[in-house]
């Protein structure tokens, strides 16, 4: 059950990458569609989900719940919906939420770089930017998010953020001029501003509500662990011959790659030769095995694995 499960989602995901470039085709998306939708795209930029091979983004191509929108490098896109924006900036790997946007409200989840994001404003909270440091709340407003190895930082240029640190809990209102950061070097919010700075009030700590693995840097990594962890690849070679003297020789081979892996025993005499090649992760493994006599026996084996991105 679990399998044919698997190969739904798949092929849900497939029709919707066939949608995103159907859309495009077609001429894309009319602006008063209540989706968001990439409008502009400077260098490479590409639009990943699990178990879908990634798509280079273009303009008019709508952003599905559950993809994130990379940028690789220096490149930069603009997603829009109506008149609100998302500039993703370079170096940046920030998802739609699938679960958590839901009517009228929108929840990006961003692990890497640069986002400003200008919003209409409205009664309500209605847009959630979700970092593994902190998470902002908005009504309305134009503010930036930075995130990088050990911290995330909002600055608002317009309106008002809420900005909570997920370590201590401790909450911040953010408005026009000022700025809050957080990360694991230093325990709760740091606030500032240009006239003054926040206050700081404190809450109940938060575990970060996503892990994003479908971006260039995870998905190589998942790659790489996955190549041969399955036995996706495994090398085995053995020999045996028959002589007037008595040899050994064995061999093994551990390697890291898309999983290369050589064994190879040479044995002379009544001697066996054994080698085993296995590899894993990026790299190649050679073992070479010698033994002396008589007899002369020889064996190779090799392996090879695959990782998929998520």
């Amino acid at each position: 059950m679990g399998a044919v499960l698997d190969r739904l989602q798949t092929l849900r995901r497939a029709l919707e990458v066939l949608a995103l470039v159907a859309t495009v085709l077609a001429g894309g998306v009319s602006p008063a569609a209540a989706e968001w939708v990439v409008q502009r795209v400077s260098g490479k930029v590409y639009l990943l989900a699990p178990d879908v091979k990634p798509v280079l983004a273009r303009p008019g191509m709508p952003l599905p719940k559950g993809y994130t929108v990379a940028t690789i490098g220096a490149a930069k896109a603009l997603i829009a919906r109506g008149t609100e924006t998302i500039l993703v900036g370079p170096n940046t790997t920030v998802a739609l939420s699938r679960f958590k946007s839901t009517g009228d409200k929108t929840t990006l989840l961003q692990e890497t770089g640069k986002i400003v994001v200008d919003v209409a404003k409205r009664a309500r909270p209605h847009f959630t930017v979700e970092t593994p440091f902190l998470a902002a709340v908005v009504k309305g407003t134009r503010f930036e998010v930075a995130v990088g190895p050990v911290g995330a930082s909002v600055n608002v240029e317009r309106g008002l953020v809420s900005v909570s640190d997920h370590a201590t809990g401790q909450t911040a209102d953010v408005g026009a001029g000022q700025q809050a950061q957080t990360g694991a070097t230093s325990a709760g919010l740091s606030v500032s501003g240009i006239n003054s700075a926040p206050s700081v009030y404190s809450g109940t700590p938060t575990a970060p509500s996503f892990s994003v693995t479908n971006t260039p840097a995870a998905a190589a990594a998942a790659a790489a662990g996955q190549a041969n962890s399955a036995a996706a690849a495994a090398g085995q070679a053995n020999s045996a011959a028959g002589g007037g003297g008595q040899g050994n020789a064995g061999g093994n081979g551990n390697g890291n790659g898309n999983g290369n892996g050589n064994g190879n025993g040479n044995g002379n005499g009544n001697g066996n030769g054994n080698g085993n090649g296995n590899g894993n992760g990026n790299g190649n493994g050679n073992g070479n095995g010698n033994g002396n006599g008589n007899g002369n026996g020889n064996g190779n084996g090799n392996g090879n694995g695959n990782g998929t991105v998520k």
